[in-house]
C-alpha cells in the first residue's frame, strides 16, 4: 500500500471499511512502481490506478475493480504568468476529452 498522505491509500481504506472490513498492510511504498516491485516479489497485491496497471507490464495480473468504483480528482498545473506551451495545451485536450 501507498504510505499516509496518498489519496489512492486513503480511497482505498475507505472503501474497505465501507464493505465492513479492515485491510492489512504488509508493506507501505511511496511510488507506483516500488509498490508494484512489492507485488512482483510475491508480498501481496496492491490498488493501483488503472492508468499503471495498463503499463505494468508483463508478471503481473490486473483485475478490475468494479465495487466499490474508486475516483480520484487529478489537475494540471502550469505557472500562471506564462502560458502553457503547445505540448501541455494538447495534454490539456486530451485530459478533458476523456
Amino acid at each position: 500500500m501507498f504510505r499516509h498522505g496518498y489519496d489512492l491509500r486513503e480511497l482505498t481504506v475507505a472503501a474497505c471499511r465501507a464493505e465492513g472490513f479492515e485491510p492489512e498492510f504488509a508493506v507501505e511504498g511511496g511510488e507506483m512502481d516500488a509498490v508494484l516491485g512489492f507485488v512482483r516479489a510475491g508480498l501481496g497485491v496492491a490498488v493501483v490506478p488503472r492508468m499503471v496497471a495498463e503499463r505494468a507490464g508483463s508478471g503481473l495480473r490486473m483485475t478490475p475493480l468494479s465495487r466499490p468504483r474508486l475516483r480520484r480528482t487529478i489537475a494540471l498545473a502550469h505557472r500562471s504568468d506564462v502560458a502553457p506551451p503547445r505540448a501541455a495545451r494538447e495534454l490539456q485536450g486530451m485530459l478533458l476529452a476523456r
